[in-house]
């Protein structure tokens, strides 16, 4: 664990400079574009990443001795307090223009990588909504920056002139790979555990592939008696869900509906149990 929390933490370093570089390269009316998030700017953005940043360099400073929640357990107290969490991104913006913000975020992305460089991390950290070990901390974290730049990056978009475009396509190229595939792993732990099962795979080449259960039933599972779904033991499952990555995370994070993905032919979809609505967004 030792070694993947190291490696671990160079991705998010690298993820963190390419947020910055991006924020510093932006203009009054970028900050101004509308952003998927209903009823965000790319002003709005900055401050929720600044927001959530801040959070957890404070949050590196408060160890716990107590034993961890598992990713699921902390991604379903997400999504219980995500309105909540939204309106402290908007108290974070108050009247501070985008560039003001963006200074800010320099600064903690700044403290964060000395911070992160650090041997003697916490083992165990309290986030305030969960206590959550030092790897699954910073995994968490992560998926902060990684969606942060996929959205600024569907913000900005095509069509908003020649100087407007490049950061836009420097998102696009340089989102880290490896921190990508760590986001798609991290979600796709959360799925597992949340629909456990055997009845469908579920995959996102390159990077993971996981096998579940009927995402409906384990919706309602703990309200009523639920019939177990068929189990595969051997070679494939009968019921596939297949997407790329990038589709996976927005899926992940309620940035696309899995109707919008089906439409769009994001995702293929073969075989019974293959809605996986029920269980979406996996993270708030």
């Amino acid at each position: 664990m030792q070694r993947q929390t190291a490696r671990l933490r160079q991705t998010f370093v690298r993820s963190g400079a390419l947020v910055d570089e991006v924020a510093q390269s932006l203009s009054a009316a970028d900050f101004a574009r509308p952003a998927r998030v209903r009823g965000w700017d790319v002003r709005l953005l900055t401050a929720h990443l600044l927001w959530r940043l801040t959070s957890m360099a404070f949050q590196l400073d408060h160890p716990s001795a107590s034993r961890p929640v598992t990713l699921e357990q902390y991604a379903a107290h997400s999504l219980a307090t995500t309105a909540r969490r939204l309106e402290q991104a908007r108290a974070t913006a108050d009247h501070d223009t985008g560039h003001a913000l963006a200074a800010q975020l320099h600064s903690v992305i700044a403290d964060l990588s000395v911070l992160l460089s650090d041997e003697d991390l916490p083992p165990v950290v309290d986030t305030g909504v969960g206590r959550l070990n030092l790897l699954d901390f910073l995994r968490i974290y992560l998926i902060d920056v990684v969606v942060h730049l996929d959205d600024v990056r569907d913000a900005l978009g095509p069509g908003a002139g020649p100087r407007r475009e490049a950061p836009a396509a420097r998102v696009g190229r340089d989102n880290d790979p490896e921190a990508v595939a760590e986001v798609v792993r991290t979600l796709a732990e959360i799925l597992a555990a949340r629909a456990p099962g055997q009845s469908v795979e579920v995959r996102i080449p390159p990077f993971a592939a996981v096998q579940i259960g009927d995402p409906e039933a384990a919706s309602r599972a703990g309200s009523e008696f639920v019939e177990p779904a068929p189990t595969h033991t051997r070679g494939t499952p009968p019921a596939v869900v297949e997407t790329d990555p990038l589709t996976f995370m927005r899926l992940g994070l309620g940035r696309m509906t899995w109707a919008d993905a089906l439409g769009r032919r994001l995702v293929a979809a073969s075989g019974l149990r293959t809605d996986l609505s029920p269980q979406l967004p996996l993270i708030g």
